[in-house]
């Protein structure tokens, strides 16, 4: 068993296996992941993974959440996967995460044994993968299935590949309910899933109080040739997810995907137009806002092309915060000082418009914040309830948890 070596490239290491002058492979290990949510959107960034969580397609995706609700067979829901797989990122490194619910990967497995510096056998299996985010308790589910595999010199379809999928660098209350499936490799591609679930122990978690845990889902392999021959075990980042138990959501323990940008798109058409003006003129001209009108505004939140622009961050709805922003709010509102001189809100009928703020009351970033960089504007009453469902569907649909354990940002028209 000496004179050779052997690699294996899985997913997060899809380059070719470098040889040093001595013949040896040289692994290179995947980099280093902290968990964070800001590290988690700059993921995200580098693979242009956002999502877009349009208030006006909520029938499409609640019917996506019930898909997973109602999962039961050891395979992904076909109609999420067929939905991900399309995707441009699902054939890349990171894979693709559809919405915090559901992930997907398609890519191949590849592995080989070198002599003095060449390559004697190596072996392909092409895969899909997909993972949910489980709803209602901490645990993430993760799908695998070989779709082909082609082998060369000393592998064959009766060498054996041994995978499983496991929680990788944060490991800290997760465990998988199984190790290593292993299989011949000519036997990957009989068209079965294998499954692997990931459990996060809410005790292991020293945050307060939604008792917060981060993850990264990684896939290892090991593979044997016909020679008995194993390659070294191979391993890959692939993608971070987070488990919490927020009781301020309908369902307080629940996992969900990291490494995608949350993003709130507030589409005209819908029913709230000028709240959607409000927020693009306070993204885009906040100078020209009130209060302080013609002021130089630097006003957050603002989706542009990118998560370079400062985020929002969420409060408790009628705490602290929330109070602070709203009783700020209504001093702009009703033009009591500092608020009062040129440029005042206009007078409006009450009792069919309200004063709408961006950013919202929820939010750090509001009013109350004592900064200045607010803006309000009266809008229709009906209007302005709309867009609030809106954003409290928001939300809990990509379940943003309070302050710095999570951001998002809004794209307005």
């Amino acid at each position: 068993m000496t004179g050779y070596t052997g690699f294996i490239s899985v997913v997060g290491d899809p380059a070719e296996p470098t040889i040093d002058a001595a013949g040896n492979v040289v692994v290179s290990s995947p980099p280093q992941r902290t968990g964070t949510a800001e590290e988690a959107v700059r993921v995200a960034a580098r693979r242009n993974n956002v999502f877009d969580a349009d208030p006006a397609q909520r029938d499409k995706l609640e019917s996506w959440s019930r898909a997973i609700a109602a999962q039961t067979a050891a395979q992904p829901p076909q109609q999420l996967l067929d939905e991900c797989l399309k995707q441009p990122g699902a054939d890349s490194p990171g894979g693709h995460v559809l919405f915090r619910g559901f992930w997907c990967q398609k890519r191949t497995v590849h592995g080989g044994i070198i002599v003095n510096g060449k390559i004697e056998g190596e072996f392909w299996v092409d895969y899909r993968a997909a993972a949910i985010g489980n709803p209602f308790v901490r645990k993430t589910h993760v799908f695998f299935r070989g779709d082909d595999y082609r082998t060369e010199g000393t592998f064959s379809g009766w060498s054996t590949l041994g995978l499983k999928y496991e929680c990788r660098v944060l490991t800290v209350g997760c465990t998988a309910d199984k190790g290593f499936v292993t299989k011949d490799i000519g036997d990957w591609d009989d068209g079965d899933w294998v499954d692997w679930t990931m459990d996060s122990d809410e005790r292991q978690s020293s945050q307060e109080p939604e008792r917060v845990l981060r993850h990264i889902l990684g896939l290892t392999g090991q593979a044997i040739d016909d020679f008995g021959r194993p390659t070294v075990t191979g391993s890959g980042d692939i993608t971070g997810f987070r488990c919490d138990s927020a009781n301020y959501f309908p369902s307080p323990l629940r996992c969900v995907f990291t490494d995608v940008i949350p993003r709130l798109n507030y589409n005209f058409g819908n029913g709230y137009d000028e709240v959607v003006h409000h927020i693009r003129k306070a993204q885009n001209q906040p100078a020209q806002t009130y209060p302080n009108y013609g002021t130089p505004k630097n006003i957050p939140g603002k989706w542009a092309s990118d998560a370079s622009q400062p985020p929002l961050t969420r409060v408790q709805y009628n705490g602290e915060d929330w109070k602070k922003n709203a009783a700020e709010k209504d001093r702009a509102c009703d033009k009591q000082p500092p608020y009062t001189g040129p440029g005042q809100l206009p007078d409006f009928d009450k009792t069919t418009r309200q004063c709408d703020e961006y950013p919202f009351a929820t939010t750090q970033q509001g009013a109350g914040k004592g900064d200045g960089n607010f803006s309000i504007q009266d809008v229709p009453k009906e209007q302005n309830g709309l867009a609030g469902n809106a954003l409290q569907w928001y939300l809990e649909w990509d379940r943003i948890l309070y302050k710095d354990l999570d951001n998002y940002w809004v794209k307005a028209g």
